[in-house]
Formats: C-alpha cells, sequence, structure tokens
C-alpha cells in the first residue's frame, strides 16, 4: 500500500469514525465499505492499529475483531498509586476547586459548541453541495460542502455546527451534524437490477441515487417499473437492525451489505412499466406529492352546491345587477375555468373609458373554515399538466358554477375603473355583482379579428396559434390546454365575432394606453416566444410548435394588471389586514455580474449600490436587443438575474412591474390568495370595521401568504418538468435526424442550441472532434484551440439529436457535419 493511499485512507477513516449517521464499524465491515482489495487486508489492518496508536481512533476495539487486553494486576496497582500521589500533592479544598474548575471548563465548552449550533432547512444543489436556510431571520445561508450532509436530504429540517465564519464576500460554511424533522418520506424512480439485488433511482436528482430495496419489500416490482417507496433507512442503520437473530450478518458471504452505504425503501406501489402510456405524466404528480383526488368531505361538499344562481341572489339589492352591460370572456379554447370577464363602455363626448373587470366570487360558495376552503388552501393553486389540469376546487365549482359561462347568470366581484385618453385613472370601484356573459370568445378569434379583414374572418380563419404569457408575474388568467384535436378542415368560424368588433376595438385602444404606461414608469415585459404541445386523438405527441403573445393576450393582461393594482392601492390605504405579491429588488450582486456579462455585447448597466436599481434600466435593455441574435439569451439571463415573486402581508414594490402596490384578485378558481382577499374584501363591503376580524387575519394571512407561495413553486416546478419530459420523450423519435437551430448559450461544458420548435439541447464540448474547445467566459465564446473556431452567442448552425434521456430531462446534439467517434 503507497504512502499516497495510506494518508488518503486516514483522513476517509476519520471522517467515517466523526460521522453520526454512520453506524460503528468494525475492521471486517470497514473493509466491506470502503471495498478494499483482498490481497491489502493486511496493511489495511496495520494501518488501523497505526492509527490507534496515533490517537486518530478510539480504543473502544471498535476496529479491532478482539478487545484491549484487560490490566495486569501490577499496571492497576501503578495506576492506583499515581492517583493516590496526584491527590496528596493537592489540598481537598485544592481537588475541589481543580474538579469544580474542569467541570466549569467542560461546560463552557459545551456552551461554545451549543452557540455555534444553528438550525434550518437544507436545500440540496444537483452537483452534490447545498446550502442550509437558517431560522434566524438576520442571518445569511450556510454553505454546505459535498460530504457535510450527513444523510440530510433536500428539504430536511436540519441542525448544523459552523465549520468557517463568514469572510467578506464568502459565505460561512457548516457541517449538518443532525437531521431533526424528514422532508422526504417517500420516493418515486426507476427500478433496476444489480448484483446486489434490486435498486431504486430515484427521478428526483436531489435525492440520493440509488436506494437499496429491501427484499421481501419489492412489492412485486421488476427492473423498468415505475414505482412509488417508503423510506426504510436514510443511509446507515444501528448495529443489530443489520443483524440477523444469532447476531450474524443476513447478507450472504462474499457480497457488500448495501445497508452499509445505500439509503433503503420498501416498494408501496408499482405504477406500471415506464414504457406504458400514463406512467409518466403520472410519474411527475407523485414526484412532486401533488394532490390527484378530493377527499370525500370535499366531494359530498361540493356535489351539494346548486349548478343555478338562486333566485333569492339574484334579486337582492346587496349586489349590482350587470346583466345588462355587453360583456365577453376571452380565454384558450379549451379553457373551462373562466374566472373573469371584462365589459367596456366609452363615452366619445368625454373621452372616456369605463372598463369593467368581473371576477367569478368563489367565496359564495366556498365558506371560511368548511372542507372545500381548507383543501383549497392545501392545495394553494391549480396546476397545469400537458395532459390535465389537477384543480384547487372541484369541478362542480372550478368548471360549473363559478365558471363564467356564455348566457348563464353569475356571481361576481366586479373592479369599476374610469381612464381619461391618456390611460390615467380617474376613479374606481369594487362592488359585488351579477353578471351574464354575452360571448365565450377565444384569443385566436379575437388576434383574428384585430388583425384579419372581414373577409378573412367570414372565410373561417383557423391560425390555431395557441400562447402562453411568460412575463414576470402573468396575468393571463385561463390556461389553454395544449390538446388540440381540430382538423384543418374543421375550423372555427369567428364570424359570430363580428357584432362585437367596435367593442374589441376599443378595448385594444385602452389596453395599449395602459401598457404605454406602465412602460413609462419602468414595468419589464419579457415577449418569449414558448412551446406548446400538439396531441392527436390517440393522446400521442404529434408536434411541438413555438408560439408567441398576441394581441388578445396583451388585451387580458393589461386589464387584470389594472384591476390588481387598483384593488391593491385602496386596501393599502384602507390599513387593513391584506395580501400582496411583491417582487423584490435583484441582489447587487447578481446586478453586478449581470452588469459583466452585458458589457462583452456592448450593452452598458449601471448601479453605484442597491438602492440605485431600477428596472427601467433593464427596461431599456430589453428593448435594444429586441430582434438581436442573442435576444433570447440575455432575456434569459436577466430573467434569472431576477427574485422570484412571492406572497405577503406587507405590501412591498413589485419591482418587473415597476408598480408600488399589487395583489392578486383576478383568479380565486385557481390561486388561494386570490380567494382569501375576496372573502377581505366582501367582509369590508358589507360591515363595519371590526377589530376581532382583523386579529385574526392578522393572526393567519402570515401562514396563508408563505403555503401559497410554496404551493406556487411546486406547481411551476412541476409544469416546467412535465414539459421537458414531454419534449424529450417527442425528440427520441427524431434520433440521427438534421435540425436547424441557434446557439442560445455557452457553458464549460457544452453549447446550447435552440430549434425552431422552442426545444433546446446542448452539444458536449468533449464531442466535439477536430479540435479541443474550451469556454472563454469573460468574452462569452467557445474557441477551439488549434484552429481558432469559435461558437457565439446567437450563431446559427445545424445539429443532429444524437442522445435523448428522459430521466435527466436532458437532449444531447452534435454538430451536422460530424458525429463523435465511438
Amino acid at each position: 500500500m503507497r504512502e499516497e493511499q495510506k494518508e488518503k485512507l486516514k483522513k476517509i477513516i476519520v471522517d467515517i469514525e466523526k460521522d453520526p449517521s454512520l453506524p460503528k464499524m468494525k475492521e471486517k465491515e470497514l473493509i466491506h465499505f470502503l471495498g478494499i482489495p483482498k490481497e491489502e487486508k493486511k496493511d489495511f489492518t496495520a494501518l488501523l492499529e497505526e492509527m490507534a496508536e496515533e490517537g486518530l481512533l478510539s480504543f473502544s476495539g471498535k476496529y479491532k475483531q478482539k478487545d484491549t487486553p484487560a490490566l495486569s494486576r501490577k499496571e492497576k496497582e501503578q495506576e492506583k498509586h499515581r492517583v493516590q500521589d496526584t491527590e496528596q500533592f493537592f489540598s481537598p479544598e485544592e481537588l475541589h476547586d481543580k474538579r469544580k474548575l474542569a467541570l466549569h471548563e467542560g461546560i463552557k465548552k459545551r456552551s461554545v459548541e451549543k452557540e455555534r449550533t444553528l438550525k434550518g432547512v437544507y436545500s440540496k444543489a444537483k452537483k452534490g453541495f447545498g446550502f442550509v436556510s437558517l431560522s434566524e431571520k438576520e442571518l445569511d445561508d450556510i454553505y454546505i460542502p459535498k460530504g457535510s450532509e450527513g444523510n440530510a436530504m433536500d428539504g430536511d429540517t436540519v441542525q448544523i455546527l459552523i465549520s468557517r465564519e463568514k469572510q467578506g464576500d464568502s459565505s460561512a460554511e457548516g457541517k449538518i451534524v443532525k437531521v431533526m424533522k424528514r422532508a422526504v418520506t417517500e420516493v418515486l424512480g426507476l427500478v433496476k437490477e444489480r448484483r446486489e439485488g434490486l435498486f431504486l433511482y430515484p427521478d428526483n436528482v436531489k435525492l440520493p441515487s440509488p436506494f437499496y430495496i429491501q427484499p421481501g419489500k419489492t412489492g412485486g416490482a421488476l427492473p423498468g417499473d415505475k414505482v412509488m417507496a417508503k423510506i426504510l433507512s436514510y443511509g446507515g442503520v444501528q448495529k443489530e437492525e443489520r443483524r440477523g437473530s444469532r447476531g450474524h450478518s443476513p447478507i450472504p458471504r462474499g457480497k457488500k451489505s448495501p445497508l452499509l452505504s445505500y439509503p433503503v425503501c420498501g416498494v408501496t406501489e408499482v405504477l406500471g412499466a415506464s414504457t406504458e402510456p400514463g406512467v409518466d405524466v403520472l410519474s411527475v404528480i407523485r414526484a412532486f406529492s401533488l394532490p390527484e383526488d378530493f377527499p370525500e368531505e370535499v366531494k359530498i361538499e361540493a356535489e351539494s352546491i346548486s349548478q343555478e344562481v338562486p333566485e333569492s341572489i339574484l334579486s337582492s339589492k346587496a349586489r349590482r345587477d350587470l346583466r345588462a352591460l355587453t360583456t365577453i370572456t376571452i380565454d384558450g379554447e379549451d379553457a373551462k375555468d373562466l374566472d373573469d370577464a371584462i365589459s367596456l363602455e366609452y363615452f366619445p363626448e368625454k373621452k372616456l373609458y369605463r372598463l369593467y373587470v368581473h371576477i367569478a366570487d368563489v367565496t359564495e360558495y366556498v365558506k371560511e373554515g368548511s372542507s372545500l376552503d381548507l383543501e383549497a388552501l392545501e392545495r394553494g393553486t391549480s396546476v397545469y399538466l400537458t395532459d390535465r389540469v389537477i384543480p384547487m376546487l372541484p369541478r362542480e365549482l372550478s368548471n360549473g358554477i363559478c365558471s363564467l359561462h356564455e348566457g348563464a347568470d353569475r356571481l361576481t366581484l366586479s373592479c369599476i375603473m374610469d381612464y381619461n385618453e391618456k390611460g390615467e385613472q380617474l376613479s374606481h370601484e369594487i362592488c359585488p355583482g351579477i353578471i351574464c356573459s354575452d360571448k365565450r370568445m377565444s384569443y385566436t378569434g379575437v388576434t383574428a379579428v384585430l388583425e384579419e379583414g372581414n373577409e378573412a374572418i367570414t372565410t373561417s380563419i383557423d391560425r390555431k396559434k395557441g400562447t402562453s404569457e411568460t412575463s414576470i408575474d402573468t396575468e393571463n388568467e385561463t390556461f389553454e390546454t395544449s390538446i388540440d384535436k381540430r382538423k384543418e378542415d374543421n375550423a372555427e368560424d369567428y364570424s359570430s365575432y363580428l357584432p362585437f368588433k367596435d367593442l374589441l376595438l376599443h378595448m385594444r385602444e385602452l389596453s395599449r394606453l395602459l401598457r404605454h404606461k406602465r412602460v413609462e414608469r419602468g414595468g419589464l415585459d419579457f415577449d418569449f416566444p414558448e412551446s406548446k404541445i400538439i396531441f392527436n386523438e390517440k393522446g400521442q405527441i404529434a408536434e411541438i410548435r413555438s408560439v408567441i403573445r398576441e394581441e388578445s393576450h396583451k388585451i387580458i393582461e393589461d386589464f387584470m394588471l389594472a384591476a390588481n393594482e387598483t384593488v391593491a392601492e385602496e386596501y393599502y390605504w384602507r390599513d387593513i389586514p391584506f395580501l400582496y405579491r411583491v417582487h423584490e429588488k435583484p441582489d447587487f450582486d447578481k446586478w453586478q455580474e449581470l452588469s459583466r456579462i452585458l458589457s462583452n455585447f456592448s450593452i452598458l448597466l449601471c448601479a453605484k449600490d442597491p438602492d440605485s436599481i431600477r428596472p427601467k434600466a433593464l427596461q431599456g435593455i430589453l428593448e435594444t436587443i429586441k430582434g438581436k441574435e442573442e435576444e433570447m439569451m440575455l432575456s434569459n439571463l436577466i430573467l434569472r438575474s431576477l427574485k422570484q415573486a412571492k406572497y405577503s402581508v406587507e405590501c412591498g414594490e413589485h419591482f418587473g412591474l415597476a408598480s408600488k402596490y399589487y395583489t392578486h384578485f383576478t383568479s380565486p378558481i385557481r390561486r388561494y390568495p386570490d380567494l382569501q382577499i375576496h372573502r377581505i374584501i366582501k367582509e369590508n363591503l358589507f360591515s363595519q370595521e371590526n377589530e376581532k376580524r382583523f386579529a385574526h387575519y392578522s393572526r393567519i394571512l402570515p401562514d396563508v401568504a408563505m403555503q401559497s407561495s410554496l404551493r406556487e413553486r411546486r406547481a411551476d416546478e412541476a409544469e416546467r418538468d412535465c414539459m421537458k419530459l414531454k419534449k424529450c420523450q417527442y425528440m427520441k423519435n427524431f434520433l440521427g435526424e438534421c435540425f436547424p437551430g441557434n446557439i442560445s448559450g455557452l457553458t464549460e461544458y457544452g453549447i446550447y442550441v435552440t430549434l425552431e420548435n422552442g426545444i433546446e439541447g446542448m452539444i458536449p464540448l468533449r464531442m466535439l472532434n477536430d479540435d479541443y474547445f474550451v469556454f472563454i467566459e469573460k468574452e462569452l465564446i467557445t474557441r477551439g484551440e488549434r484552429s481558432g473556431k469559435t461558437f457565439r452567442i446567437g450563431d446559427s448552425m445545424s445539429v443532429l439529436v444524437y442522445a435523448v434521456d428522459t430521466l435527466s430531462r436532458t437532449i444531447d446534439f452534435v454538430p451536422a457535419s460530424e458525429l463523435p467517434e465511438e
């Protein structure tokens, strides 16, 4: 055994000795654990003895097969006399003081250690390192290097010991010493067979991989199955758990014990073979712990609600009857949860626009504290996956009595706003109302009316351009499902929209005025094209196409933003407990890093300190890069430099919208915060200010804000993951085929290329055979060392689809001019 190998082993063994998450192992178990070859066992034994002599290991016999021999009678006598001599040397008083001092020093040492031990939530990165967000708000996150996490998993509440204090810009470092609460108790993944038995490879890349499936708890799973499993051990178990009834290991001789190095699980449900239809999306649902069905008591409560508005409410004077207004809804072709409608009156003599934003009054049917309400709070939001919707409310409400269907009387909370010809708000009013939608319109149809002439409309235009909003805090309030089963010869006839053409033109006028005002104050507008999945009649992916926002989407977005800002400002000045949507300024460090990257493109972004950061600066840059090859990449960089919006009881600036007051008021069918503030608004409208209710809302709203933010993030991650999965499945059909694309990103690992349909893949640098290519970060280019050939953001290039991995959601390309050497 070489000296450098000995030193490396010494360090590893010391780390094992100190790691509280690992079992106490004897020499034989340690040999198995470290995989020591048979021919090196003697050298390894000698190394352990050497470490014990150096004091690096305890003398407990942990690494020896035999205990340390007992002291002889002579040695015991010598030890007794040594103690007596020590006691005779000091007086009883001095001995008492010394013992007291030793005890005090021990307590003091433990106290110092305790002070350096902190509690927080562990977040693990894909590369192995992580951070612990501390409970104490004034403290920064603690960096946890790879290997210092013990057996903690992503999301666990942990106790950490600070190993290095914060120095300058570098974060404090720590080591996880105890897991206090487990966040993950179940794991979803793919079953594979290895020599030691069956193993589960998690879909969640943040979890350790693989898990050993305990024999006898396979649940009938076979290699290739997708399964749900309960975690039985988080990596490392006690000795008595590993041994059989007679104290012998149940692992057959010659086989390495998986319990020594792998977390252990037991299969609870077999979802099916990974290739079966539907198992893929079901896997996403389980991976993110999304709810699949409503509890029985919630179903019963939903079914008991009438699908017609009672006459007693329709005739009530407590609501304003707005059914005489011309009212329309504009949504995706397949949307069913229609929670917003709009009306507009234009007074030419005054040059005044009166905008009505009607929002479904869900609180009339979902009472505080009811089963429906508690379940809605638990879900937080509806989740829109590629081929299905997981609603926040049962369909009796979301698609039924709460949905603002054409020709049906519906209850609303309406925000009425007056604007002058400059787009300035003159007055507003919020009131409970009753509406009856005159026309259910689609985004595609409205865009057709606004952009095409009458002849084109009457010839049944079928633009088939579904869109999807990607700006910060989108207010495109409904989701256009990606299922498009229409055939080319069965296009929709938009001629029924013609009676509403003047109304739509006035709506576009006001929309543009409002948007201009928002741009003036610095509001950001990320106009990304997005991918839309088209399914055929068998539910298979027929096509993935890139789509963009259209005028109809912008109209609805502008009107919803106006209502949200109006409601937020009014209730801010009323000074009552409320929920707001806040978007904080970017971190100054990220702003400076973005400034450095933009300078490579001769774009100046300045800010001398955090207080000088303004959205107006970013808005100017977005306008500068519009239409350029690098637009998408730089827009993504700008978006990633911003913080994530969240819900809060404090009214803070919304940086992305450049708005002082903002809330979510317009989607109570699919977002719980909207439902919650509707309840507060109605209470305020129908009753006097009540200190008891103020105290009630002050108590519950912080938890509602936190729960809603967490559920929103879960939904966003699940939707993105499902989209990536479907893109990978689709591109598997095109292995070896050539596609045109543009370079959208460069890293030290590879070159990212985006195809015309919006699908992105990477060319690993190791697969470029004609040269040795290096990423030069300062210049944002990748250059060949011999040839000098360079790749830049925005360059066009043709690529071949080389490999697709649905588990990691990655697509590998190679340049069309070459194939990697085998």
